[in-house]
């Protein structure tokens, strides 16, 4: 006979965007089922970092989530762009917005540990590791059978299952998708200089090249997005060959650099759900949204889901249904347009500077230098990519 569990709520997915929503909800008195898959093992690649913005910091502060303790963090205090020719430069300085950091850089893996380790011991929260089998929408609940054989019900139901969410199929949510033709290509790389706190970025024909600040400070996260074909030469390369390739496509301005760890590689796809919620069920985070990582807002845009998800539950009416689909809604209206928009944003600047149209080029080489020398439109830039944390909530 199968076990019968209810809660509140059920997530199912316990990546760093549904492991600190259960978090977030169970501090609220919520109960919460989470169904964890595949995700009690260490990240698969430990050389995959995130940018978190101050914005996801100062939540996920006030959540009780921040710092991570012994996860070692870099702060990013500057972002330093380039084009393909190297004429066209902007900067973006904390300083200009009088903070100490525009964010920092954490390895993924260690992220996800620390917020599923929490997430396990708050209050109210049952784990399974085990795999959604069968999905079944109710009027009054939400119903999930797992391969083991327990049945969980629960009021709400959350697909927190990443970009290629399964509970997401099952529920039938249409999902629109884009394949860049691109791959990205994550390392950790020796520098020949020091890199001082800052990123780069280059932006060539093929994709661009980042670099990422890691806690030693000779040493950076490399996030190179290619086209398909290139990353399958690269893929090939030895060692010594591929530093040679790196050296050659992002200039000298890092000194020498020389990769220090296996080489990872993830297909690039923009995808967005035709819609987030329906009755009694909610999609976050890559299962709703996923962006090109030029600007390094997926994981921030997942948290700032998180946020909004959170605010709506909580400030429902005493003795509303969590599950009722005009409370998701408010939701929905709240993060699709933000989501939509860095999406199209990030899209945008991929194919404008990934052009190999010399006029083009030179206009843009012109932008960037002008935007340099505009204190004001530099800090608009960064505040719309969340440098700056909200007004805290009551």
């Amino acid at each position: 006979m199968a076990v019968r569990s209810q809660s509140d709520v059920i997530i199912v997915g316990a990546g760093a965007v549904g492991s600190a929503l259960c978090h977030a909800l169970a501090l609220r008195g919520l109960t919460v089922a989470v169904v964890d898959a595949e995700r009690g093992a260490v990240e698969k690649s430990g050389v995959r970092t995130s940018a978190l913005t101050q914005a996801s910091c100062h939540w996920l502060g006030t959540q009780g989530l921040w710092p991570l303790g012994e996860t070692q963090t870099a702060p990013l205090r500057a972002l330093q762009v380039v084009n393909s020719s190297g004429h066209g430069r902007v900067r973006f300085e904390s300083q200009d917005l009088g903070l100490e950091n525009l964010g920092v850089i954490v390895n993924h893996g260690g992220l996800e540990t620390v917020l599923r380790t929490r997430a396990r011991a708050a209050p109210g929260v049952t784990w399974h590791d085990d795999s959604a089998q069968r999905v079944t929408i109710r009027e009054h609940v939400a119903e999930v059978a797992l391969a083991g054989g327990a049945v969980l019900h629960g009021s709400l139901l959350i697909a927190a299952d990443g970009a290629q969410s399964q509970l997401r199929e099952q529920l039938g949510v249409p999902v629109w998708q884009h394949h860049y033709g691109q791959t990205a290509i994550c390392a950790n790389i020796q520098l020949g200089t020091t890199h001082q706190d800052v990123a780069w970025q280059r932006f060539l024909p093929t994709g661009p090249i980042a670099l990422l600040p890691l806690p030693n400070p000779s040493q950076s996260s490399l996030i190179w997005s290619t086209t398909t074909s290139a990353a399958e030469h690269l893929r090939g390369l030895s060692d010594p060959q591929f530093n040679a390739a790196l050296n050659t496509a992002f200039g000298p301005e890092l000194g020498a650099l020389q990769s220090l760890s296996a080489r990872a590689h993830f297909p690039l796809i923009a995808s967005h759900a035709e819609h987030y919620v329906g009755s009694r069920f909610v999609l976050v985070g890559d299962a709703a949204h996923r962006v090109h990582p030029l600007a390094g807002q997926g994981v921030n845009l997942g948290f700032a889901d998180a946020q909004v998800l959170t605010e709506t539950l909580l400030h429902r009416d005493r003795d509303s249904d969590i599950g009722n689909r005009r409370l998701l809604r408010q939701y929905e209206r709240a993060r699709k347009a933000a989501n939509l928009s860095m999406l199209l944003a990030t899209d945008a600047l991929n194919r404008l500077f990934c052009n190999e149209a010399s006029w083009l080029g030179q206009i843009l080489t012109v932008g960037l230098n002008v935007t340099d020398t505009l204190g004001p439109l530099k800090a608009f830039f960064m505040k719309q990519a969340g440098a700056k944390p909200p007004v805290s909530l009551p």
